[in-house]
């Protein structure tokens, strides 16, 4: 037990969670692109993956 009363289990689940969760938000949501927010350069948001078409970050 955690101080919030959880298990083991279940805070693990919950960290689990968290962590697909801000994953999933650092990766483009341009259908063609896929790359992570890191791998576009940050002020014109164009992907630095040398075969991708994507113009700019998709939140």
């Amino acid at each position: 037990m955690d101080k919030k009363g959880y298990s083991k289990d279940k805070a693990n689940q919950i960290a689990q969670a968290v962590v697909q969760k801000e994953a999933q938000r650092r990766i483009c949501k341009n259908e063609k692109c896929k790359h992570f927010s890191h791998d576009h350069i940050r002020n014109t948001e164009t992907c630095l993956a040398a075969d991708c078409e994507c113009g700019r970050f998709s939140k």
